[in-house]
């Protein structure tokens, strides 16, 4: 089944319970990465892996919305402030994904012919928890 981007929800929170929508995003990413380890020996006829640490990253672009204080500047006071945040990623709105994040970079960008937009990353610490 597929479904439509514009259903996707993405939510913060300062405390891990209770989470707010992140307004005015048009786009994002989360890639899930493994550091496999070869375990392959002398003899194997195929390599033979093992799961290192895995990381997961959050990559929001969007709008800038001044008016969202607790999405867009809750991330932003996250770093500022060096406090907590986790995030909920739900690509049905409803279903996905729950981490403890760090804010890598908040981006804020504007031309004369534009509108002024803004990227954040975020990377994940400890588990993603399935929600």
């Amino acid at each position: 089944m597929s479904l439509a981007g514009r259903n996707t929800v993405v939510k913060v929170s300062s405390d891990g319970e209770q989470f707010t929508v992140v307004q005015d995003l048009k786009e994002v990413t989360m890639p899930m990465e493994s550091d496999n380890q070869d375990i392959s020996t002398f003899g194997s006829n195929h390599v033979k892996r093992l799961y290192g640490l895995r990381d997961t990253s959050y990559e929001l672009n969007g709008l800038l919305n001044l008016n969202d204080i607790n999405g867009q500047q809750k991330i932003r006071q996250s770093l500022v402030e060096n406090t907590p945040l986790y995030i909920q990623f739900l690509p049905d709105g409803n279903n996905g994904f729950q981490q403890e994040v760090m804010v890598a970079s908040y981006e804020v960008s504007a031309s004369a012919e534009g509108v002024v937009e803004l990227a954040i990353e975020l990377e994940g610490t400890g588990e993603v928890t399935i929600i």
